[in-house]
Parts: C-alpha cells; structure tokens; sequence
C-alpha cells in the first residue's frame, strides 16, 4: 500500500476512495503554513508593535476635508487575481488608525494578459463602520504588462469611531470576459 504516499495529480478522479487521504494531507499542509506564520510574526514584535503604531507619518498632503493624509498603516495581504488582473495584495490591514486624520491605501492592478483590461466604476459596499472616502484610479484602461493604481480614502471624525471594513467591487472587462475584483481595507479608527 506504498503507493498511497504519492501524490497523483489524477487525485480528482479517484476522489471517491481518496477522499481521507486527500483531507488529511490538505489539513497538515495548513497547519505547517499557519505555523510558519506565527512563527515569522513573534519573530520581530519590534517591527510590528514598535514606535510606527502610534506615531503616524505625515505625508505634508491635506484631503478635501482639511485632514493630514498620513502614510497608510498595517500590512498588505492576500494576493488576489481576477482573469488577467493580479494584485500583490487584495486586503489592507490597517490596524489602528487616529481620528481626524486621512488613510489612503492603494491597490496596484496589473494585467498579466494580452489584451487591454477596462476597469469599471468602483463600488464601496461597507461591511462593518461607515463612510467610504473617494476612490481614485490612476487609468481606467490597462494595456497588456501594464499596471493601474486603485487608491481608497478614509477619514473618520469623532463619532466615526471603531472598527470599519469596507470592500470595493472592481468591474473587470477583458474582450472575452466581465468579472469582479473584489479589495477589502480594515481598520480600527481611534485616538490613541
């Protein structure tokens, strides 16, 4: 019963009988990743937890409310692709972000096809909070090997307050094909 032990790539065939084995290695694979995971991130809780949390960076720029834009917080995660659309990174964590100031996170798009991509109109659709800022996107076509920036303002006053997560519903139109991309930003607006 050696033979069990290597993975066929004609696994989907013979799911009926493999199905165990099949679950089995998928589980182990997840909790070494999750642990690598953890472990890179007790590795440095300086570069995490450290002075960057409280101290937020000025960009000099001043959004239409008449608040500092500061550098966006938190990490990006989650590389996400939609047909010839890829993003390093389709989430933005923005950890704690002070009031009465302005986040800009930005998504860059980049079309890995052969033929030009149309970007739709972006929708915000609020999960969780409130009150999507503008969207901005640096072109509305994407020739081929060419990149997009898609930037998403927010800025929460007193009363704002919390925990906010917000999507955005990108149309994505090849000639062959319409689809969306969906991003997705969190944060934890407070004054610290």
């Amino acid at each position: 019963m050696t033979h069990h032990h290597h993975h066929h790539p004609s696994r989907r065939r013979t799911r009926g009988r493999r199905i165990g084995i099949a679950v089995a290695s998928a589980f182990v694979a997840t909790a070494t990743i999750t642990g690598i995971v953890m472990a890179g991130q007790e590795d440095d809780p300086t570069d995490a937890g450290g002075g960057a949390v409280g101290e937020p960076v000025p960009t000099g720029e001043v959004n239409a409310m008449g608040m500092p834009v500061i550098e966006t917080p938190g990490t990006g995660t989650n590389p996400i692709s939609v047909g010839a659309i890829v993003v390093d990174h389709g989430t933005w964590e923005l950890g704690t972000v002070p009031l009465n100031t302005a986040v800009r996170p930005e998504w860059i798009l980049r079309n890995t096809g052969d033929e030009a991509v149309v970007i739709g109109e972006p929708r915000p659709e609020v999960r969780q909070g409130c009150c999507p800022g503008p969207i901005a996107l640096s072109s509305r076509t994407i020739p081929p090997g060419g990149e997009a920036t898609l930037a998403f303002e927010l800025s929460m006053h007193p009363g704002m307050d919390g925990w906010h997560d917000i999507a955005i519903h990108v149309p994505v139109s090849a000639r062959s094909d319409d689809q969306v991309l969906t991003l997705d930003v969190t944060g934890d607006f407070r004054d610290t």
